[in-house]
């Protein structure tokens, strides 16, 4: 696990070789991760998508959180995050890792980027689930044609088995106390839902790609006690093997 913290550090330490600072203090690293926070988000507007996990708000940084990111991109991040904090110490950040945040930047940026454009497909029976015997299948038909080329968009091959988490806690903090009853699935031919379970605020979905293009699966929870209904659409974009 690469915590926001050990990026953080790696960013100062890239920092003090560029002789902007030598030891950051407890609120420089509260600060720096509110920056990396930031940083990826405006990344994300930008069609980079990375599996760093945000902080929940700027009043609850927690720099031993994990970040989500694997060594590769955490390298990248970190180039990157110095390059942003510089400005902050008032002196410019060495040429060599200037250069080096910018190259590791471009790398992040895949090479065989898919374009996500659907073939239109009929509804398909419901199937079974598994987890705590409330949970239900039906067929669910796309409205639309090409997959949002977002970050919510989940790539899957063709033939691929994955599993993926749908994250319900921030919609069951709305409410105090509120938790999930009971869940539906909801799939349809291009990615089909082998399982599901529920995990405490998550659903987690068992899901293989059948048929290139856009394919949406929505999962509706109940939620207890206060009797709120939330379905959440998650599009999976696949793409031949």
């Amino acid at each position: 696990m690469i915590t926001k913290n050990d990026i953080v550090l790696t960013a100062y330490e890239e920092l003090s070789i560029s002789g902007i600072t030598s030891s950051p203090s407890p609120e420089d690293i509260r600060m720096a991760v509110k920056r990396l926070d930031m940083m990826v988000l405006a990344w994300q507007n930008s069609g980079l998508c990375l599996s760093y996990v945000r902080s929940e708000g700027f009043n609850n940084i927690d720099p031993n959180q994990d970040s989500g990111l694997n060594d590769v991109n955490a390298h990248a991040v970190s180039l990157n995050l110095a390059k942003t904090l510089a400005p902050a110490f008032g002196k410019p950040l060495n040429p060599d890792t200037r250069a080096e945040a910018r190259k590791a930047y471009l790398g992040l940026f895949s090479s065989d980027l898919t374009y996500r454009e659907a073939d239109p497909y009929q509804p398909t029976g419901s199937g079974h689930s598994f987890g705590y015997g409330y949970s239900n299948r039906f067929s669910y038909q796309a409205k639309q044609t090409n997959a949002p080329d977002d970050c919510e968009t989940k790539d899957i091959k063709i033939g691929e088995i994955d599993y993926y988490p749908v994250d319900f806690s921030s919609y069951l903090n709305e409410v105090s106390g509120d938790t999930i009853a009971s869940f539906t699935v909801e799939d349809g031919q291009g990615a089909k839902v082998l399982q599901s379970a529920q995990e405490d605020s998550n659903i987690i979905l068992e899901v293989k790609g059948i048929i290139k293009g856009l394919a949406p699966v929505k999962v509706t929870v109940n939620c207890s006690p206060s009797g709120r209904v939330n379905p959440e659409t998650i599009n999976f974009n696949v793409v031949e093997s």
